[in-house]
């Protein structure tokens, strides 16, 4: 196989620009990674956020725009929906990458608790699937962080 000038060059252009390519990609992830990690490897969830959860419920799709604030333990927070539908969160568990908090109501909602938002980094956000109580409806989306200020 004969090599030309003209292909040795674009063989040499196609490796500058994949090594550039994975270079780029390297120094964008490192930050991302060291801001979802503590550490000790543990994923870190602290801080408000926010998005929307969609799921079915007999055939016809719901939205539920909803809150989350996850204390600097990650043992608790709280939750918020509307100003009527509102409470705080426990950590039940943590398996398979999730961290599972318990919804509790507040004194006066209107709503039922019982759910458990099930909430795991990616990267910048956190996927948010919620387990539903009985008679409950499943339901999942991503969160973005909420900046202060």
């Amino acid at each position: 196989m004969e090599f030309t000038l003209a292909r040795t060059i674009r063989v040499s252009l196609v490796i500058a620009m994949l090594a550039a390519a994975t270079a780029a990609a390297g120094s964008a992830a490192t930050p991302g990674t060291a801001r979802a990690t503590r550490a000790n490897g543990s994923v870190v969830l602290t801080g408000k956020w926010t998005g929307v959860l969609t799921g079915s419920v007999n055939g016809s799709v719901r939205r539920e725009r909803i809150t989350i604030v996850v204390n600097a333990r990650q043992t608790a927070g709280s939750w918020k929906v509307s100003s009527s539908c509102r409470g705080s969160l426990t950590l039940h568990n943590i398996s398979d990458g999730y961290h599972h908090y318990r919804r509790h109501l507040a004194s006066g909602a209107s709503c039922r608790g019982g759910d458990i938002d099930c909430l795991q980094r990616d990267g910048a956000n956190v996927i948010d699937s919620v387990t539903p109580r009985a008679g409950g409806w499943a339901r999942n989306g991503t969160l973005h962080r909420v900046r202060s200020g």
